[in-house]
C-alpha cells in the first residue's frame, strides 16, 4: 500500500472523463489513501460519455467552497471538455491549484485538464504533456509542450489521456515525497 496515510483529492465537474477519473480514484483507494471528490456542488456529477451526460456519475463528497484548509497529498485533474472547462472558470479552483502548486503538493492533470492549470497561473516554464490541440494554450502560458505519454516536472504530473494513465501512474509513485 504505497499511498498508505495519504490524501489524495480529486476535482470534478460536469463532463469529466470517465476513464480519467474512475481510474485513478481506484488506484487510490486500492493503494490506501484517503480520497475525497469534490465538485461545484456536492451531489452527482455526471461524467461526458459519446452522447453527452451518460458516462457514469460519480458522488462528489464535498463542494469546491467547501475545501479543508489542510491540503491533500496529491490533486488530481482529470480531463474531458466540458469538465475542465468549467473548473478553470472558478477562482476557488485557480487559487486551490496554485497553492497545491506552491506548496510542492503532487498536481496531477490529464488530457485537457491542463486548461486548469493555464488558469491558475502554474504552467510557465513547466513541461506539460497534453493533447496537441492543447499545445498553443500551453506554450502561450509559458509552459513547454510535450509528446511524451506522461511526465513529471518537478510536482506536476501530467499525461495526454486516459491510455497513458499506466504511464502517469509509475510516475506518480516516484513523484511523491
Amino acid at each position: 500500500m504505497r499511498l498508505k496515510n495519504k490524501t489524495a483529492t480529486i476535482l470534478i465537474a460536469e463532463g469529466y472523463h470517465d476513464h480519467e477519473f474512475w481510474y485513478p480514484y481506484y488506484r487510490f483507494r486500492e493503494e490506501g489513501a484517503k480520497v475525497t471528490v469534490a465538485a461545484p456542488t456536492a451531489g452527482t456529477v455526471y461524467g461526458e460519455g459519446r452522447n453527452g451526460k451518460d458516462g457514469l456519475p460519480a458522488e462528489a463528497d464535498i463542494a469546491i467552497s467547501e475545501l479543508p484548509s489542510t491540503l491533500p497529498d496529491i490533486l488530481f485533474l482529470p480531463g474531458g471538455i466540458y469538465g475542465p472547462l468549467e473548473l478553470r472558470a472558478i477562482p476557488e479552483v485557480q487559487a486551490y491549484v496554485k497553492r497545491c502548486m506552491d506548496a510542492n503538493i503532487l498536481v496531477c492533470a490529464i488530457c485537457h485538464a491542463p486548461w486548469i492549470l493555464t488558469a491558475a497561473g502554474v504552467v510557465k516554464g513547466r513541461k506539460i504533456a497534453c493533447p496537441r490541440d492543447m499545445q498553443w494554450d500551453i506554450t502561450g502560458a509559458g509552459g513547454i509542450y510535450s509528446t511524451e505519454p506522461a511526465v513529471l516536472d518537478g510536482n506536476l504530473l501530467s499525461a495526454h489521456y486516459y491510455g497513458n494513465l499506466p504511464e502517469m501512474f509509475q510516475l506518480l509513485f516516484q513523484g511523491l515525497h
